[in-house]
């Protein structure tokens, strides 16, 4: 047996093969017979590896992704000159303002089903986002409405609790605007509760609320299409209100009260055209300052379409809208509250990447003051709760933008009372209005995905 050995490992290392001695002989211990058959051995150019040590296991580290837990929709800041004429005009504003919104939702889950949406803003009222930093005005025009109030209205405005600058939004504030718990607990269904936003279907703030306008209380939302026909239907049941409080958490006492309930229903056919329609009831708790004012009501339709019309190398999109007031009344001695209708036609233009623009025209009546209660508001013509741009009248605006790197871009918007009659009920504050800057993408800079929602 050691001979047999001996000349098996002279053979090995004459031909360069490495055999484990300790395996061969386990081998032929086991079988204690030696192989019957030649060994086939390797091509004389195999070499031999001494294998490495493994290399110790790394437990990945945890790296959370932003859009695991937010889905951002918003993020911008902006700073804008805004100069405004009333229909009297005098220069009513002269100002330098900034804005900063960041909207989104926060996900308990990976799919979104479940989260808290929030919409952070600056500006101090219902319907102003911009913060004014640098000029004024605003006094002269609130000369020129009490000029034409009635002793009546006098004596309103001058126990409301309110001074001649109520509505100089300044400073460089951040208010949650709405903050609500949202669930999707089964597809094409979500429910909302808290501080809510405003759903406009297919209308925009010309014939709706502002943009930065806010609510508190609950929102039912269907999409299902293929079994109800519309592809959305909602309906809400909140508190419109408290104008000067834009913070939630200061008016959260409002989910126990409710003023307002819309009936919307929104249909796409195909992906060129967009239509919707509501129905909205709010009931005002009259004055919020202990006056003696009786409730009233308001009963409002509206109703838009939206198209796509890029085909016809003539306009990108059109959109038209309209509102009806259905009430006829007083919401208070002395100032009637009349039934009345409006509308806004809106097209745009793009010309490749290095501009847009959009313009159109308003017609929203004297007395859009769709703002719940007796107020300022309510007495200064054009301080309506629709989009600050447009107000009441017959107007024309211009929109162009201009982009000038994929973050940042230029905006103007320019808007003109082609008819300047009042009926003697005042001022129109912003008859003719003029304001330009720029608006920061802080979204695409920092986040380059978009959300999934």
């Amino acid at each position: 047996m050691k001979i047999a050995l001996s000349l098996l490992r002279a053979s090995a290392a004459c031909i360069g093969l490495a055999i484990p001695t300790m395996l061969l002989a386990q081998e032929l211990t086991a079988s204690n017979v030696l192989p019957s058959t030649p060994v086939v051995t390797a091509a004389p150019s195999l070499t031999v590896v001494t294998p490495r040590a493994s290399a110790p296991v790394k437990t990945p580290a945890w790296q959370p992704k932003f859009d695991r837990w937010v889905d951002l929709n918003t993020f911008n800041y902006g700073a804008r000159y805004r100069s405004t004429f009333d229909s009297d005009g005098a220069h009513t504003f002269n100002q330098g303002q900034q804005r900063l919104i960041a909207d989104g939702k926060f996900k308990f889950d990976d799919q979104g089903r479940y989260g808290i949406g929030f919409h952070l803003s600056s500006g101090r009222y219902f319907n102003w986002a911009y913060s004014n930093f640098i000029g004024g005005g605003q006094g002269q025009f609130i000369n020129n409405a009490e000029a034409k109030m009635t002793p009546y209205d006098l004596y309103i405005l001058n126990i409301l609790p309110f001074t001649p600058g109520f509505y100089n939004s300044g400073g460089a504030n951040l208010y949650l605007r709405q903050a609500f718990l949202t669930a999707k607990p089964i597809s094409g269904v979500e429910v909302q509760f808290g501080g809510i936003g405003i759903n406009r279907g297919v209308n925009t703030e010309a014939t709706s609320y502002d943009d930065d306008g806010y609510m508190a209380g609950e929102r039912l939302i269907v999409k299902r299409p293929k079994q109800l026909y519309f592809n959305e239907l909602s309906y809400t049941r909140a508190y419109l209100g408290d104008l000067y409080t834009p913070n939630f958490f200061a008016r959260g006492q409002r989910l126990a009260i409710s003023n307002y309930w819309q009936i919307l229903g929104e249909k796409d056919f195909g992906k060129r055209i967009a239509v919707s329609a509501d129905y909205t009831y709010a009931t005002p708790e009259g004055s919020p300052f202990a006056l003696d004012v009786a409730p009233f009501s308001l009963k409002t339709t509206r109703e838009a379409i939206y198209a796509d019309t890029h085909e016809s190398k003539v306009f990108d999109s059109a959109r038209f809208e309209a509102y009806q007031r259905l009430n006829d009344g007083q919401y208070a001695p002395g100032f009637p509250f009349p039934a009345g209708k409006g509308f806004a036609l809106t097209v745009s233009r793009h010309i490749k990447d290095r501009f847009s623009v959009e313009a159109g025209v308003a017609d929203i009546d004297l007395q859009y003051i769709t703002n719940l209660g007796l107020n300022v508001q309510a007495m200064v013509l054009g301080l309506t709760v629709n989009g600050d741009q447009y107000g009441v009248g017959k107007r024309y605006f211009v929109r162009p933008t201009i982009p000038l790197t994929k973050y940042l871009s230029l905006t103007a918007n320019y808007s003109h009372l082609y008819d300047t009659s009042t009926g003697g009920q005042g001022d129109i504050w912003n008859a003719q209005a003029l304001t330009a800057g720029f608006v920061f993408d802080a979204k695409k800079f920092f986040f380059h995905s978009p959300a999934v929602n």
